[in-house]
């Protein structure tokens, strides 16, 4: 009994001690740089975990990692239509809306991401310009990638499951 008190005692602290060492997501984006042709070239560490959503507007912008963890603690990453934002290697997690939300005109590629238990992985509207490939879309509460039927899009070598509401849905108004 005393080796369950311990071990519970020491997963409680690691636990503590990786969120108290998290770094924001919005202090990454405010310390970036320009780089290969982007306003805001983001590099995140696979070591470190990140915190927190973050807006886009008015700018391209590229978040690359082999693996780094983004901890969106309910909240998410919105590309406003000004905005161009590429991410590649990054693991997105705990969003409780869309984890990654394009607005009416937003652009960009996702590539190489995973996205699991947010309440929708992707969201791209109408307007929307889109690449996904090569991405994890699991274990959201609604949907995998969820998006308007004039949102121009091109999709290849993704992997969707268990999630809730289906894995994609198009959105058709009339």
């Amino acid at each position: 009994m005393k080796r369950v008190f311990y071990f519970a005692v020491l997963l409680t602290l690691a636990l503590w001690v990786t969120q108290a060492a998290a770094i924001p997501l919005q202090q990454a984006y405010d310390e970036s740089a320009p780089g290969a042709g982007y306003d805001k070239m983001i590099l995140l560490d696979p070591e470190e975990v990140y915190t927190g959503g973050l807006l886009i507007e008015g700018e391209t912008v590229c978040i690359l990692s082999c693996g780094a963890q983004v901890n969106l603690q309910g909240d998410h990453i919105v590309v406003e239509p000004s905005a161009l934002l590429d991410i590649c290697g990054v693991v997105l997690t705990n969003s409780d809306s869309d984890a990654l939300r394009y607005n009416e005109a937003g652009r960009g590629w996702i590539d190489h991401c995973t996205f699991w238990g947010n309440y929708d992985a992707v969201y791209f509207w109408d307007g929307s310009d889109m690449v996904l490939t090569s991405n994890v879309f699991s274990f959201s509460s609604h949907y995998g990638v969820y998006c308007h039927e004039d949102a121009q899009r091109w999709m290849a070598f993704n992997d969707a499951w268990e999630n809730a509401g289906g894995n994609y849905k198009e959105y058709c108004p009339g």
